[in-house]
């Protein structure tokens, strides 16, 4: 495990301030409620997904997957721009080594890091740093379960665990065991984006870059060749333990602690820093602009926006309802009383808004002639009432009082719509078959005509 030394400047003082909004949102995010529900949660036992007021259900998966290709779009985009962003402000890896650092250091002072510091520091360090875990873990399982339900059960716990309890333990020792003891080899041998992010870039990518134009060859005790001084701060500071000056690295993280490191010790020579987020060929061609937009920005740019505004445009179109109409398999369409048939359905709805809401079956469209009526559960009435974030089935009967031009075909379809009648725009159809008895229908005719002629 490398314990880098500290190191503060512009890069550091900027990536406080991105790992704090980062570490605050994360921490906060749950807490926060939209239309009674959280702002973002991922329910796995009730198969829900809460997103802003939204409730989204596996059967509306396509949106997970563009979600997917928009944010690997964005990781391919961003990358091509700006290199390993990612990895030095945003990942969690980063930020929380950071934080354990920073807790290392206020307990341990200069020792930290050190064989000899004081033991009972060491252990004083380890129980912060366990603390800190369960806190992260805490948040995280947050996005999957109630917070509120999960500090009450921290002041009355039941006799059993909640299965979210394993988890959090589960988490809090695996982040407590990363973070503190494997750190920067997780980056180096363990994270697939350090294999392919180096496929991603160019030389015209921005990225964490070492000038060997001006620093090469590097001063040799006191005789002066190239700008770099050969302090080698550039290497204590580096989480990771690499070299910058050789070269383009898939270990590399971007953090910026090696120019932030190289900046201090060149202004004491009056000269710029040799290491900063500079484009290889800015470094090859002296006075060279950055070429933002060329092929593969283009490209990615272009799929990109295609995907979200794909996504856009479905939301859009949602309507919030679950709708699914089947004919009952249990029970064949029957002739009741004075010539009229019924077809039997299972219907099942999921209201995915917080409102409750009274709907009404219609039939939207059919080629029936006859005269016809939905009824509900065997009442009267084709209207029901459907809790909002609630899910319920209803057995539905559509009548048909027969016309002569309907015993023409066996089947026929029905363009069933369900509506809320107190808000035309939450509605949904779905096109249902309409079967007739065999013993009334002209089919039964046709095939027993065919097999007359046929002997």
């Amino acid at each position: 495990m490398i314990i880098s030394r500290p190191m503060q400047g512009k890069i550091r003082t900027a990536r406080n301030y991105v790992q704090v909004f980062l570490v605050l949102l994360f921490f906060i995010t749950p807490w926060i409620r939209w239309d009674g529900f959280q702002v973002i949660r991922l329910d796995i036992p009730d198969r829900k997904f809460f997103l802003f007021g939204h409730i989204f259900i596996p059967q509306e998966g396509y949106f997970l997957h563009l979600f997917l290709i928009a944010a690997g779009l964005c990781l391919f985009f961003f990358t091509t721009l700006i290199g390993r962003v990612w990895c030095g402000w945003a990942c969690p890896q980063t930020i929380y080594s950071d934080i354990f650092d920073w807790i290392g250091r206020k307990i341990q002072d200069t020792k930290y890091g050190k064989k000899d510091s004081n033991p009972a520091l060491v252990v004083l360090t380890h129980i912060a740093w366990i603390l800190v875990s369960f806190a992260a873990s805490f948040a995280w399982i947050s996005y999957f379960a109630d917070p509120y339900q999960m500090i009450s059960y921290f002041k009355n716990p039941n006799s059993g665990f909640p299965t979210w309890s394993l988890f959090l333990g589960f988490f809090t020792f695996a982040m407590y065991a990363d973070i503190a003891f494997i750190r920067e080899q997780f980056c180096k041998y363990g994270c697939p984006y350090a294999r392919f992010q180096t496929v991603m870039m160019d030389n015209h990518s921005v990225n964490i870059t070492y000038d060997y134009v001006r620093g090469e060859p590097r001063r040799k005790g006191t005789t002066k060749i190239g700008d770099c001084t050969a302090c080698n701060m550039c290497l204590v500071v580096c989480p990771t333990g690499i070299d910058i000056r050789e070269g383009a690295n898939p270990w590399c993280i971007a953090c910026g602690k090696c120019s932030d490191a190289c900046t201090k010790q060149m202004a004491k020579e009056n000269k710029k820093t040799l290491i900063g987020y500079w484009s290889e060929n800015q470094i090859s061609e002296k006075g060279s602009v950055i070429r933002w937009i060329r092929p593969r920005t283009i490209i990615y740019a272009f799929f990109l926006i295609l995907t979200i505004s794909s996504i856009g445009i479905l939301l859009s179109k949602r309507v919030p309802l679950y709708l699914s109409v089947l004919p009952d398999r249990n029970i064949q369409p029957m002739m009741v009383q004075n010539g009229v048939v019924r077809n039997f359905y299972e219907v099942q709805m999921q209201n995915l808004t917080s409102k409750d809401r009274t709907l009404k079956f219609e039939i939207e469209n059919s080629d029936l002639q006859g005269e016809r009526r939905i009824l509900v559960g065997g009442t009267e009435e084709a209207v029901v009432e459907l809790k909002g974030n609630s899910e319920e089935r209803y057995r539905l009967f559509i009548e048909l009082k027969i016309a002569d031009q309907d015993a023409k075909r066996r089947s026929h379809d029905i363009k069933l719509k369900v509506i809320d009648i107190q808000d035309f725009e939450y509605s949904k159809s779905e096109t249902v078959p309409f079967l007739l008895p065999v013993s009334i229908s002209g089919w039964q005719i046709q095939n027993d005509e065919r097999i007359v002629h046929g002997r």
